[in-house]
């Protein structure tokens, strides 16, 4: 293939991923802004400054361009740090997750969790966004999560009663005007951290894990 010929082609291919990228960023900032009914996909199209069939030409239809929003969401703000980063405790991930939890991004997750549980269209559209979630949240599917949290039933229990705590933050968070911090963020966060030292020190003192 000749050189002019190469470089041609990964222009294109560079300009189709600018253009996805492009549509998924203002796809997220009109969940953040808007909300789910808000967010059409003329809505997108405005915000991003393309045309609906530049839109098409990418995505299928708003279910998939919502799906794309999402595993991006959850590449860049969960898999990737957590791929280069491993947590010394549990109450080092309690601060990880909340620092990824409360940023506004996941509001628009949340938008959308809520909106599939009525529109089977965008249930199945999600399902491999909600697959990459499991990778971030679930013992079952990542070994990563299994070594910090260890065999210890008790363990595993406030892990799951952590996880639930910080989602429902985050909701609380999400539903406030401007998405300001809750009063009680931090009393939350602290006890969290006071019980998991003391999960950890109990599974130790019976010879569990960790």
């Amino acid at each position: 293939m000749p050189a002019k010929a190469a470089r041609n082609r990964r222009t294109q291919a560079d300009r189709s991923g600018e253009m996805r990228a492009r549509l998924v960023r203002a796809t997220v900032a009109s969940l953040v802004e808007s909300g789910y009914a808000r967010t059409t996909t003329v809505e997108v199209c405005r915000r991003a400054g393309v045309t609906r069939g530049a839109l098409h030409h990418h995505f299928a239809d708003l279910p998939d361009l919502l799906a794309a929003a999402m595993s991006d969401t959850y590449e860049r703000f969960f898999l990737a740090p957590a791929r280069t980063r491993p947590f010394a405790s549990l109450e080092a991930w309690i601060d990880d997750a909340w620092t990824r939890l409360r940023r506004p991004a996941f509001k628009a997750v949340i938008e959308v969790w809520l909106a599939a549980r009525n529109e089977p269209a965008l249930g199945r559209a999600l399902r491999p966004a909600i697959e990459r979630y499991k990778q971030v949240f679930s013992i079952e599917a990542s070994a990563r999560l299994r070594a910090l949290v260890g065999s210890s039933a008790d363990v595993q229990a406030f892990y799951r009663l952590a996880c639930e705590t910080l989602i429902g933050l985050a909701l609380g968070r999400a539903t406030t005007p401007g998405g300001r911090a809750l009063d009680h963020e931090a009393v939350v966060i602290g006890m969290l951290k006071t019980l998991a030292r003391r999960i950890v020190r109990k599974a130790a003192s019976q010879g569990g894990a960790p």
